[in-house]
C-alpha cells in the first residue's frame, strides 16, 4: 500500500509539472500572430513600425535597453533580457484594459497595445534617432535613443 501511495504521488506531481512547462512555454495556439501593422498597407502605420525596430536605450538609465523586432518588445538590463518577449501591436488606440476608464483619443498607429500583458504605450515621439513613450493610464515618460551598435542581445533566447 506505501507503495502505490507513492506510485500516485510521483505521477501527479509528473502531471502537475508537465501542466507547469505548458503554460510557460508559448505554444503556436497561444503565440499571437504577427500584428495587422506588421502587414498593414497604410504608410504611416508602415513607416512607424519600421523606425520602432532596433535596439533603444534608455537615456534615464543607462543600464536598460528595449529591443523592438517585428512586433516583439523585450527589455533588457546590463545586457541581459528581463522577463518575457511580449507581444505588441501598433494601433489607434489600447486594445487592452488599460484604456477603460480613462479617457483615451484615437490616434493613428500611436499606441503600442502589449498583448498579453495589460500595459499600452502612447508614442510622443519617434524618429530615426529618439522614442519617447508615455504610459497609458500612468505619469511618466520613457525615454530612447537609438543605438548605434550592433545587438548584443537576441530578444527570443
Amino acid at each position: 500500500m506505501k507503495y502505490l501511495i507513492l506510485i500516485l504521488f510521483t505521477i501527479t506531481l509528473a502531471a502537475s509539472c508537465k501542466n507547469d512547462q505548458s503554460t510557460d512555454s508559448a505554444s503556436t495556439d497561444d503565440t499571437p500572430s504577427i500584428s495587422n501593422a506588421m502587414t498593414s498597407k497604410d504608410p504611416r502605420v508602415q513607416n512607424t513600425m519600421q523606425l520602432l525596430q532596433g535596439t533603444w536605450n534608455s537615456r534615464d538609465d543607462k543600464h536598460t535597453s528595449i529591443i523592438i523586432k517585428d512586433n516583439t518588445r523585450q527589455e533588457t538590463r546590463n545586457g541581459k533580457n528581463l522577463g518575457k518577449m511580449r507581444y505588441f501591436e501598433l494601433a489607434d488606440q489600447c486594445n487592452n484594459d488599460t484604456a477603460k476608464g480613462h479617457k483615451v483619443v484615437k490616434v493613428e498607429a500611436r499606441f503600442i497595445s502589449m498583448l498579453d500583458i495589460d500595459m499600452c504605450y502612447y508614442i510622443k515621439k519617434i524618429n530615426k534617432k529618439e522614442l519617447i513613450l508615455s504610459y497609458v493610464g500612468r505619469d511618466g515618460d520613457l525615454r530612447y535613443k537609438k543605438s548605434n551598435g550592433i545587438m548584443k542581445n537576441k530578444i527570443h533566447e
